[in-house]
């Protein structure tokens, strides 16, 4: 080796190690109780009850698919369903048993999964008034860390398992994804591996690759304890640290390394067929980095993201509700795609044959909006609707379950996520949001559309592979919008009342009672509409309503059943009153209301819901679709 080649090697192991320090600026949420034990094992612990009188617990891996050797394809999926037959503490299929008989089931409750960057294990809705089922749970968690059976009777019998389990996920979609894995990634690792294994590794490893996939990667410093429910944190957190603390830290531990998907200047293009696809659709992808410091900048920019997303996806249904367009839906949206990676994706959804025309339109919407921003009017429709979204959240916090939460802090754990307290992240978020301008806005816009790291694919059935445009025409296109000239966005606002005329209200003609339910209220308005009354504590701020009248479909003629089907569905999607579909969206935003028809087969009414400050809204909608629906 050149000693230019060996100074290349330890920039590169530099580098690669600059990858592993994800980390975030912003703090903790305080009501988390957080510590790593000397052998690097991180632990997590907060008290929550939604639901009373239960706890998730999550065993949370750093390592995944990306990690294992070639000759090792798929045994990091494998090793997940290792984990449910033998342990140290639990033998056979000990675990599955000991939680059943106290009413924790297996799929439902018990469960885990494999991607390519970690392995999560869960076990959740534990009942935590049985101290001992709390102590045997987090045995189960200890057991996984590194105390696997592996034996060899089992891992043959598992072998069949995964067989069945692999031929099951080969769905369309998935047999489309694994062809467009290899433009989307290529020249990287993560084109080689799709979780669930090469079937011929799967029939034929030896059983200590298995073994030494188990040994090399799971371990405590890569590990974590999550615990979210109805407990006592001091005591949990005392057992954690006395049942943890015993697994050993292997000396000269594997670095554990991140994969990355390689710059490139030029357009990648690939298009993928499957006998079973029923739809074309062409995708435009920017590859970007993922920040490895999760910071408050961090976070701006992705309010910034999620706006720039809305108010596009916003117009590009306006387009396809004027059916003027090649496609039939258009769609823009970021999303990670590796550990370092995230990408902002533009896709549409094209008619029969009219492919690179509906791409053509999309990328059309995304270059007006890059180049001559948003209007004022979208971004406070925008702000006024993620605020409102967020002040319903806070209304309604104490509802969110143990898993929600659990969520949250995996994504802490494995990617810096930050994860604050629901009135820190409030004040956060929406002192962000009210702070944007436009002029910020429509400057951040303009970066995200970069002519390098593009990605295009098309996907569809094979008898339409002969419709698929070429790389050299999308280009094409692409050359051809950048260089046309456009108009800026611009759009009628209908300020009009959502009810123009006042309404006289009904008297109320007679009260009853709700028989077995005592905190019911009945009354009889005078056009003889029948209305109950419950007042509830569960959620302090949601009001739901259910309207029907009995017939439903078995009331329609035969002929007419498939207009009874989607009469709903046209009702729907067409708006209210003045308001086409669009423009009834906008006038709703910011408010917290729904209404929408519905025909069953032996009823036909309206449900809906709303928080207290929006109930008159709700019953507006639910007014409208009486007297003013429509049909588009």
């Amino acid at each position: 080796m050149t000693k230019k080649n060996i100074i290349f090697g330890m920039l590169l192991l530099s580098f690669q190690g600059a990858f592993s320090q994800f980390k975030t600026t912003i703090p903790l949420n305080k009501n988390v109780t957080t510590g790593k034990l000397k052998n690097g094992l991180t632990y997590y612990i907060l008290h929550n009850e939604e639901p009373k009188d239960r706890a998730s617990f999550y065993f949370v891996q750093n390592v995944g698919a990306i990690l294992e050797d070639d000759n090792q394809n798929g045994l990091a999926h494998f090793l997940e369903h290792m984990a449910f037959n033998g342990t140290e503490h639990f033998k056979g299929k000990g675990i599955i048993k000991m939680l059943e008989n106290n009413g924790v089931t297996f799929g439902k409750d018990i469960n885990a999964f494999t991607a390519h960057d970690e392995t999560v294990y869960n076990i959740s809705t534990v009942p935590v008034t049985n101290e001992k089922l709390i102590d045997s749970t987090l045995w189960v968690l200890h057991d996984w860390s590194g105390s696997l059976s592996l034996t060899d009777t089992e891992i043959d019998a598992e072998r069949g398992v995964i067989r069945e389990e692999w031929r099951t996920r080969r769905t369309s979609d998935f047999r489309l994804k694994h062809q467009t894995d290899e433009v989307l990634y290529k020249d990287s690792k993560y084109s080689k591996r799709d979780v669930i294994g090469d079937l011929n590794i799967i029939n034929t490893f030896k059983y200590q690759e298995l073994r030494n996939y188990y040994k090399k990667w799971y371990r405590p410093d890569l590990q974590a304890v999550i615990i979210v429910g109805d407990i006592d944190v001091k005591q949990i957190e005392q057992k954690v640290k006395t049942i943890f603390s015993g697994i050993p830290l292997a000396k000269n531990a594997a670095v554990r390394t991140y994969a990355d998907i390689p710059k490139h200047n030029d357009l990648y293009f690939g298009t993928a067929t499957d006998k079973e696809a029923s739809e074309t659709t062409i995708t435009l992808k920017y590859i970007l980095n993922e920040p490895l410091v999760k910071d408050s900048t961090v976070t701006r920019k992705n309010v910034m993201n999620s706006f720039y997303t809305n108010i596009l996806n916003n117009r590009f249904r306006e387009l396809v509700l004027k059916n003027q367009v090649s496609s039939l839906n258009f769609n823009a949206y970021f999303e990670p795609i590796s550990r370092l990676n995230t990408s902002f994706t533009i896709s549409a959804l094209a008619k029969k044959g009219k492919t690179i025309e509906a791409f053509e339109e999309a990328y059309t919407e995304a270059e007006r909006l890059s180049r001559f921003g948003a209007a004022q009017a979208e971004l406070d429709r925008t702000k006024k609707l993620f605020i409102s979204s967020y002040d319903d959240f806070i209304s309604n916090v104490d509802k969110v379950d143990n898993e929600g939460w659990a969520d949250k802090l995996i994504d802490y754990f494995l990617k810096s996520k930050p994860f604050l307290t629901p009135e820190d992240d409030y004040k956060l978020i929406v002192g962000i949001i009210k702070s944007i301008s436009l002029e910020e806005l429509n400057a951040y816009v303009k970066t995200i559309q970069k002519p390098t790291n593009q990605v295009v694919l098309v996907t569809g059935s094979e008898e339409d592979k002969n419709s698929f445009p070429t790389k050299e025409a999308v280009v094409n296109v692409m050359k051809k919008v950048e260089s046309m000239s456009l108009e800026p966005y611009t759009k009628k606002e209908n300020n009009a009342p959502l009810i123009e005329k006042q309404l006289k209200p009904a008297a109320i003609k007679k009260t009853f009672e709700v028989a077995g339910i005592k905190d019911a209220k009945g009354y009889i308005l005078e056009n003889d509409a029948k209305i109950i009354v419950l007042p509830t504590t569960y959620s302090q701020d949601q009001i739901v309503f259910s309207a029907f009248s009995k017939g439903g479909k078995s009331l329609v003629k035969t002929e007419d059943l498939t207009s009874a089907e989607i009469a709903t569905t046209l009702a729907r999607s067409s708006g209210l009153g003045n308001f086409d579909n669009i423009g009834l969206k906008e006038k709703l935003t910011g408010k917290v209301a729904q209404s929408a028809p519905f025909i069953g087969d032996e009823t036909q009414g309206f449900q809906g819901s709303s928080n207290k400050a929006d109930f008159e809204t709700m019953l507006q909608l639910m007014y409208l679709s009486f007297e003013a629906p429509r049909f588009d």
